[in-house]
């Protein structure tokens, strides 16, 4: 299991590298489909990190039970607090494909009692579109602390005019989940993938992955006290496709997955639930 401690600080650049929705480089993933990088980010300072997610969300400091639906994986630590209703999302830049992005975004509008508000000022999530730069995200509250000092936390790196509606979809939806908390879901403590482990190190060696980082990125898995959650979801927005020849068992393959999965949808209501007479408008 992955400690608190090791998600947080484990590597330099704070960052899990993950393929959800895949970069170029050797275009041995499923075909014709690009390997596109993306990943999730936390903060090194924890007391800081764990502060701002207090201040922002007191029910952040203990665990809370986790319901039997809850399927999708969240920080425990970094939610949003459920009834502040609005989170103000900015952009650095404007390419003329943002309107994609937003529409994108809003799709887990339905899921929750949060709203996002486009282009307020005072952003708790700042976007940018580093071209090269990877898609990534500050996991739920970290957000609010680079935001704030109108430093990206997060970035789009791969759109452009020609990019299709569903890389738009998905690859939105998982970098908002990220934002809204959620984790990668292939390290899901109760998924028993039927790693190739030889394959894997080869694979991701391809990519520039040492045998260290595919040991944490890939193969290590959250203890379920860092989590809001239980039954692995290999349909999830926030999981990223595992090509054949990477596992012994068929079943554990995983697509492209460009919606969010019911079990998405349950776990998000259960982070943010609407509240009658509280509904956001």
């Amino acid at each position: 299991m992955l400690s608190r401690r090791s998600f947080v600080a484990g590597s330099s650049a704070s960052a899990f590298g993950c393929l959800c929705h895949t970069r170029n480089a050797a275009s041995q993933a499923f075909g014709s489909n690009p390997i596109r990088f993306c990943t999730e980010l936390v903060m090194t300072d924890v007391k800081l990190a764990q502060s701002l997610a207090v201040d922002e969300n007191p029910r952040n400091q203990t665990v809370e039970s986790r319901g039997a639906n809850a399927e999708a994986l969240s920080l425990t630590e970094k939610k949003w607090n459920p009834d502040r209703r609005t989170l103000s999302v900015d952009f650095i830049d404007s390419p003329p494909f943002i309107d994609k992005v937003i529409k994108a975004a809003v799709g887990w509008h339905d899921t929750m009692s949060l709203r996002f508000q486009f282009g307020k000022g005072s952003p708790d999530i700042l976007v940018s579109f580093v071209d090269g730069g990877g898609s990534w995200s500050y996991i739920g509250t970290d957000s609010k602390y680079y935001a704030g000092k109108s430093i990206p936390s997060m970035n789009f790196g791969w759109f452009n005019s020609t990019t299709p509606d569903n890389e738009f979809r998905r690859t939105t939806l998982h970098e908002f989940g990220h934002a809204l908390s959620l984790i990668h879901e292939h390290q899901h403590p109760g998924s028993s993938i039927s790693w190739k482990k030889d394959a894997v190190y080869a694979y991701y060696s391809n990519l520039g992955w040492d045998s260290a980082k595919v040991d944490q990125n890939i193969f290590g898995k959250y203890d379920i006290t860092q989590v809001n959650g239980s039954a692995y979801d290999r349909t999830s927005i926030m999981h990223y496709p595992i090509p054949a020849e990477l596992v012994m068992n068929p079943t554990d393959v995983v697509g492209w997955n460009d919606n969010l999965s019911p079990n998405d949808r349950v776990v998000m209501a259960s982070l943010y639930k609407r509240t009658p007479g509280k509904l956001p408008t």
